[in-house]
């Protein structure tokens, strides 16, 4: 009994009356026992829960029944009241509810504690609403806010499996955007053909619905999709009850809530209720603008991974195919390369699983299939079925469906391309997303493609290309710069360039001659000499230019002048040379002439005759360097020669004739059978043979003999001279030494041969594979 006296509130009320109230009205007797419960009460206790039953009969959470015990103990000890939460399991709903609790001590009519009377309020709807605004409110990742939906419509009502599908804008393809239990393969972006039955019932989704499965599939159209492969797979795993709740974006269908049951026990029409009055629609909503959040994160993190890579188009192409894979969970993707002045398009890079790639070297016409379709026509396409489309291209074996995208640009120069060994595996909302990407790494790629070409044209230019601050202080230089210079990159940057310069000639420079020139805006081309790494100066035309000012510094172009003035140094000694040989020849002529004569009238005398003759001979072999050294002075590349009709074997017998008698024993003459004739420049076709056949008889070795081959081979007649060995005729194991004094002869004979022969239409070339041969080839002679 309290410490003070108090008035008792006597009240007389209508048990009827209480159950038209929605505050749940309970009363304890002091061994707990459940004395009355009007029908708010009866509905949150449950079937199984009747007057007279212990307090203990309700199924409340260890952490509630704790809290109850002690509130009652309070009250009997103190014999106030006082307001508490619990949490009572009900295992018929399968679901937990939530009830406030407001208690007071009931007494009889002397005063004594008899009980309690508690008001109880359900407050499960209430507290998952506020928690799942709660969780839209804090939510910064689509998945962690739609596993505490899950959470929180899992102690409303009970079910199975939840599956937030996203509807595409023309209904063809649905995205598994949250399950649980997760049981589609592969990551959430995936989109999937819809399934017939799932299209077909979407026009009448505007409110939830509770379905029977095994009711629906027994009737049409459903009947007739139970052989769908996609809907035969769902069926497959036993689900006996589903309730679908539409969510609406913009008045469409954007997503589907899915409810399943393995229990044959259908969902209820205040399940129903339950399910709507919860922020559903704003959460699936929240998720999917926090996944476009993500879906931007990634771009921005994807352009940033291709800004970096921007100095290599291999790179490039790699973190855009194996980014774009990874993101949305694609089999195969690559990246192609239109070549406009082949019409070829080629394969850059591609990202795919092992068993679904095309060969690295693949490449095709740009008018051939879906590749070239869009190349020609700049539009993307998707192919649900690529065997169904005559324009197809077989490339992998496995390919169903393909999405074939333009990176902007016109003409078209480089497509992204996307592979799947599903029908219909891609979506308007994929080709959209990617199509955004596409138009930032588009500007990209170009810009990798013009810096690779600018950066090899540096590389390869024969140039030195010099970078500088606008102080002067060199930032870079090309492979050619470290050339001219003989210095590394490295040694060179940071050094001021007029530390390089310095003015032509031997005269010391004018006073600060390298700064001024340095100091220019614009450098007219002019002569300057470089300093090298060893000290050496090296004269150079050297011109500048001021870069754009956004970009800032100079660049300098050095040309060395060495070659040129080498040529110059050559182009005067040929002129000398041939000058001398002119000279030299006429004198050794008339000398022939005259020993000529004189050999006529010694003719009586056969010794002194054949002295003669050893002489004029000796006098041709000193002539043919003399001819050689004329030849090569008026060398002219570009001029044919007039031919005419010769008999090889002729020539050769003629060639013998004209050596010395020793030398001439060395000859051995192959000609084969018949005559050989050919089209060529007699003088100058007589004077390389005769060079070949007296350089091999100044080669040869004591035991060695020279041997003149007439050969046919396909198109060519062949007159070949080759070192052999004179007893068994044997090619000989003497050879062109490299660095020889013979070595160096040969080297100022070949290109005077090998340009008359190129100018007759024939050929010069030298064989030591087996022996060493030299070959004189000109084209067959054509019957009249």
């Amino acid at each position: 009994m309290p410490d003070a006296p108090f008035d008792p509130v006597v009240l007389r009320l209508d048990p009827a009356t209480l159950d038209d109230i929605p505050l749940g009205l309970l009363r304890l007797s002091d061994d707990e026992r459940l004395r009355y419960m009007n029908q708010a009460a009866r509905d949150l206790a449950g079937p199984t829960i009747a007057l007279g039953m212990p307090l203990s009969a309700l199924e409340l959470l260890p952490h509630s029944r704790e809290q109850l015990a002690a509130q009652l103990q309070q009250r009997r000890d103190s014999e106030r009241g006082g307001s508490y939460a619990l949490v009572l399991h009900r295992a018929d709903l399968g679901a937990n509810l939530h009830m406030d609790v407001s208690a007071v001590p009931e007494y009889d009519a002397e005063g004594h504690y008899i009980g309690s009377i508690g008001f109880l309020t359900d407050t499960t709807m209430q507290g998952a609403q506020l928690a799942v605004h709660e969780a839209i409110g804090v939510a910064s990742d689509w998945r962690a806010l739609l596993k505490a939906v899950d959470r929180h419509m899992r102690e409303l009502l009970p079910f199975d499996a939840i599956v937030i599908s996203l509807v595409s804008e023309d209904r063809s393809a649905l995205r598994v955007f949250y399950e649980e239990p997760p049981l589609t393969q592969g990551p959430a972006w995936c989109w999937w053909p819809m399934p017939a039955f799932v299209r077909a019932d979407l026009e009448s989704l505007r409110v939830t619905r509770a379905d029977d499965v095994q009711l629906m599939f027994a009737t049409s159209p459903y009947r007739e999709l139970a052989d769908d492969p996609i809907t035969a797979a769902w069926l497959s795993l036993g689900y006996r009850q589903m309730l679908r709740r539409p969510v609406l974006r913009d008045n469409r269908l954007a997503a589907i809530v899915t409810l399943c049951r393995r229990d044959d026990r259908p969902f209820t029409p205040s399940e129903m209720a339950r399910l709507d009055q919860l922020p559903i629609g704003e959460a699936v909503n929240m998720a999917l603008a926090l996944d476009r959040q993500g879906e931007l994160d990634f771009g921005l993190q994807l352009i940033g991974r291709l800004g970096a890579a921007a100095g290599n188009l291999a790179d490039v192409a790699r973190e855009l195919a194996d980014g774009m894979r990874a993101n949305f969970g694609w089999e195969h993707v690559s990246l192609f390369r239109v070549n406009l002045d082949e019409d070829s398009i080629s394969l850059v890079h591609q990202s795919a699983q092992p068993d679904f790639v095309l060969p690295p070297d693949y490449a095709q016409s740009r008018q051939l299939g879906l590749l070239g379709q869009v190349a020609r026509s700049g539009q993307p396409l998707r192919r649900d079925l690529v065997h169904e489309d005559p324009v197809y291209l077989p490339g992998i074996a496995g390919t169903v469906s393909e999405m074939c995208l333009p990176v902007p640009g016109q003409p078209v120069r480089w497509i992204l391309n996307v592979e799947s060994s599903k029908r219909a595996a891609f979506a308007r909302e994929e080709e959209q997303a990617v199509a955004r990407l596409l138009a930032v790494a588009g500007l990209i790629l170009d810009r990798t493609q013009a810096l690779q070409f600018k950066a090899t044209v540096l590389d390869t230019v024969a140039d030195a290309i010099i970078q500088t601050s606008s102080r002067g202080d060199i930032q870079s230089v090309n492979p050619a710069c470290e050339r001219l210079l003989a210095r590394d990159a490295a040694s060179l940057i940071g050094q001021h360039l007029s530390s390089l310069i310095s003015a032509p000639g031997n005269e010391p420079d004018p006073p600060g001659f390298a700064l001024r020139l340095v100091a220019m805006d614009k450098l007219i081309p002019g002569e300057v000499e470089l300093l090298t790494g060893k000290g050496e100066a090296v004269p150079v035309l050297l011109s500048g230019e001021s870069l754009p000012r956004e970009l800032g510094g100079k660049v300098y172009v050095a040309s060395d002048l060495r070659p040129d003035r080498a040529a110059q140094r050559m182009h005067t000694l040929a002129n000398v040379f041939r000058q001398l040989a002119s000279e030299i020849r006429l004198p050794l002529a008339l000398i022939s002439a005259h020993l000529e004569e004189l050999q006529e009238a010694l003719a009586a005398q056969p010794a002194l005759a054949g002295t003669l003759d050893k002489a004029r001979r000796q006098l041709r072999r000193a002539d043919l360097p003399l001819e050689r050294a004329v030849r090569l002075a008026t060398l002219d590349q570009g001029q044919a020669l007039p031919l005419q009709t010769l008999s090889l074997p002729e020539l050769a017998r003629k060639l013998i004739d004209e050596l010395p008698q020793a030398q001439a024993k060395a000859v051995r003459l192959d000609s084969g059978s018949g005559d050989t004739l050919v089209q060529a420049a007699r003088q100058e076709f007589e004077f390389c043979a005769a060079s070949l056949l007296a350089f091999m008889l100044r080669m040869k070795a004591q035991c060695d003999a020279v041997c003149i081959h007439l050969r046919r081979e396909q198109t060519r007649e062949m007159f070949s001279v080759e070192l052999v060995d004179a007893q068994t005729l044997q090619p000989s194991s003497t050879r062109l030494e490299a660095k020889s004094e013979h070595e160096r002869e040969f080297a100022l004979a070949e290109p005077v041969i090998t340009a008359l022969m190129r100018r007759m239409g024939g050929s010069f070339a030298i064989d030591q594979r087996a022996g060493l041969r030299l070959h004189l080839a000109l084209p067959v002679l054509e019957p009249a």
